[in-house]
């Protein structure tokens, strides 16, 4: 009997260890993402493993039920299936085989908001907001001094790097991580003084740093997360509303003609590049005197590159338009002469989310993602109407966030990253847990 005893208690305790040990690495993302995609995947790929401890020893059956849960077992099921049939079947199945891995991060940062709650959102908090500023401060250093805190330049003149080094992906992480940085921000803002103004400051701030990084399509993003904000929060008045855009605005202006190189990058760069020239100049120099013979030049819808890239990605889809070519299939397949376009056709995604999923998962799995930004754009007419046409009418600032984050991330006018890396896809589903949670669409009560 006291063998028992003892046997219950030592599983228990290691039950509360694995817990704590899933809150910890959970809390720790923010900072992992900052090291590169290893040691994060291998933070989320560790909850994945103990949620699934979890998942047998609570007999969790029940999530069968729930139709997101399901929705995420189907997309990874085809996928699987497709890289099966896929012309690279090991090449493919390496990220198709194991991505049910980001469905079990989400739940056990669900599970672990549902069994520590404030303790572990508070901590997540600090240390996200802890981390944002460190990384954001450490780039300014970059930009004014050259270098940053640990000695680390820029690889190219005209972009900042911070701690991410040789990867061009400061920007990107600021713009991906900016809503749950203001989610914090409103969670831990208990006084009200000045709470316009820390408000207004944060935006202009994280702004101003993403044009300094040269990332175009960071900024553009994080641009409309924060139009989308101000717009529809109920936190100001509408004067001060259009106040706080008009200021926005004019600090940005102010920023991008105080530096050539950030006009360069922003302007000259991108009319030449819709010129079809290339955009992977060495110098500005040169770009100035390629400049000089726009007028020979043909205009491109998009950047000449990477319509290469779209034209590609359509004609793979084009011959399977049900299921794709498989995963990770586009850099395999782009140099077909059923595929090729021109020279510039070839990469190792066609740098959009919506032609990379047609491609290679066609139109069946398009339709699992292309769901999440016609659901949260719904939920935003739905702010939108309700707010101008219907009166007085309580915004869920926090929930306004997640929806803009949903638009941000899979807005389709822009290039993004490869979708199945897996740095961007934790990136993705970091959010998808808290919002779940906080909308009771998966609970664990």
């Amino acid at each position: 009997m006291v063998v028992c005893i003892n046997i219950i208690q030592i599983l228990d305790c290691s039950f509360y260890m694995i817990i704590n040990i899933v809150a910890f690495l959970s809390s720790i993302i923010p900072i992992l993402l900052v090291t590169g995609p290893f040691l994060s995947d291998l933070a989320i790929s560790l909850i994945g493993i103990f949620f699934l401890f979890i998942f047998f020893k609570e007999k969790m059956f029940f999530l069968f039920k729930n139709i997101y849960f399901n929705l995420f077992l189907i997309f990874n099921l085809i996928i699987i299936i497709r890289s099966l049939f896929s012309e690279d079947i090991f090449f493919s199945l390496k990220t198709s085989l194991f991505y049910f891995r980001f469905g079990f991060f989400t739940l056990g940062i669900i599970y672990i908001l549902n069994n520590l709650k404030d303790q572990f959102q508070k901590k997540f908090d600090y240390i996200l907001i802890i981390t944002f500023f460190v990384i954001t401060l450490d780039a300014y250093l970059q930009f004014f001094a050259g270098y940053n805190l640990i000695g680390l330049q820029s690889p190219q003149e005209y972009r900042l790097s911070g701690f991410f080094g040789s990867e061009m992906i400061l920007g990107s992480y600021i713009s991906k991580i900016f809503p749950l940085v203001l989610i914090a921000f409103l969670n831990r803002t208990n006084k009200k003084n000045f709470f316009s103004l820390k408000l207004l400051s944060l935006s202009i701030f994280t702004l101003i740093m993403v044009m300094l990084t040269g990332e175009r399509a960071a900024f553009f993003s994080l641009f409309l997360f924060t139009f989308i904000f101000f717009i529809l929060t109920d936190l100001f008045s509408l004067k001060t509303k259009i106040l706080f855009i008009l200021l926005i605005i004019i600090s940005l202006s102010l920023t991008l003609f105080s530096s050539q190189k950030i006009k360069s990058r922003f302007i000259d760069q991108t009319i030449y590049s819709f010129l079809g020239g290339e955009t992977n100049f060495k110098s500005f120099k040169n770009l100035k005197q390629q400049n000089k013979n726009h007028e020979k030049r043909k205009t491109y819808i998009f950047t000449h590159d990477t319509q290469s890239h779209y034209i590609s990605a359509y004609r793979m889809f084009k011959e399977n338009i049900l299921f794709g070519q498989g995963v990770k299939m586009f850099r395999k397949l782009c140099s077909k002469e059923n595929f090729n376009y021109d020279k510039w056709s070839c990469t190792t995604h066609p740098h959009n989310t919506y032609l990379q999923l047609l491609a290679e998962t066609g139109l069946v799995g398009f339709v699992f993602i292309f769901l999440i930004f016609i659901t949260s754009l719904f939920a935003l007419i739905k702010i939108l109407w309700c707010k101008f046409f219907i009166g007085k009418y309580k915004v869920d600032n926090i929930n306004l966030c997640f929806y803009g984050f949903f638009i941000m991330f899979l807005w389709p006018l822009m290039p993004t990253g490869n979708f199945f890396h897996n740095w961007l896809s934790i990136m993705f589903f970091l959010p998808i847990g808290f919002f779940l949670y906080k909308t009771r669409r998966i609970s664990f009560e």
